[in-house]
């Protein structure tokens, strides 16, 4: 394996989008939970913009390490499909951080058996790609993944829970080499939904099979619902990776058809 240079290593590392984020709450007018889980197709689209505070740790001379930190702009546009037993999310996403232009696109894919039951289950796939342009590099990503757990609906507090394994596979491809990572997920998405409200948290360990590292992630989302068609939502990440923190938020409408 020909190893890649660390300001690659800086970048991508702080790209990383939490896997979790592929379990984020829908944006439509009825909630996740047991007989109001989705009982008809829709589509979503939403744009979003917000801000990211990014913490990048950089190797200098004789070795010494350096924390440099910056805040951005960062725009986004989210798709769903939502369907009884299926949905399928898709982030395109796009910032300038660090002095590195990023953009993104996110995929995942959720099947699900009986929605309106007390338990049931829930597996998914999906695809991260990042290419991340610095000066005088450019950085591909490309992270598969699979996940599969129970899900357990309880109706009478408008609640469902998600605990979850997934397993990801990471490759990485810069100007000066390649690098593969694999990791074991562990990980717990509640969602919650009252009246006009609606509320996503998410919650992993990111478990490295290839290096010494583990890492947490936590994603929070709101939604606040005007009619059927039309909502606000609003999105709060805290990412850890092996050189970097990040804390987001996102917000902006999203409307329903």
């Amino acid at each position: 394996m020909v190893k890649r240079s660390r300001a690659g290593i800086g970048i991508a590392q702080w790209v990383g989008v939490a896997f979790a984020a592929l379990l984020g709450a829908p944006m439509n007018a009825r909630a996740e939970t047991g007989a109001n889980a989705p009982q008809e197709t829709a589509f979503t689209i939403g744009p979003v913009v917000g801000w990211d505070r990014n913490e990048l740790k950089v190797r200098g001379p004789r070795g010494m390490t350096t924390t440099e930190t910056d805040t951005a702009a960062e725009y986004g546009v989210v798709f769903l499909f939502s369907h009884p037993n299926v949905a399928v999310n898709d982030f395109l996403f796009f910032c300038r951080v660090n002095e590195a232009d990023v953009l993104g696109n996110l995929l995942f894919v959720n099947g699900y058996g009986n929605r309106e039951a007390e338990w049931t289950w829930n597996v998914g796939a999906g695809h991260l790609y990042h290419e991340i342009k610095p000066d005088n590099e450019d950085i591909r990503i490309s992270v598969p993944l699979v996940k599969a757990g129970p899900l357990w609906n309880l109706p009478t507090l408008n609640l469902s829970l998600n605990p979850y394994l997934g397993y990801v596979w990471e490759q990485i491809d810069t100007r000066h080499g390649d690098e593969n990572n694999d990791y074991v997920l562990y990980g717990l998405s509640v969602s919650w939904r009252w009246r006009m409200l609606a509320a996503n948290a998410n919650y992993y360990y990111q478990e490295g099979q290839d290096a010494d590292k583990d890492y947490q992630t936590l994603h929070v989302r709101m939604h606040v619902f005007f009619n059927p068609q039309w909502s606000l939502v609003a999105r709060v990440d805290y990412m850890e990776h092996s050189v970097t923190k990040d804390t987001s938020f996102l917000v902006g409408p999203a409307f329903r058809f």
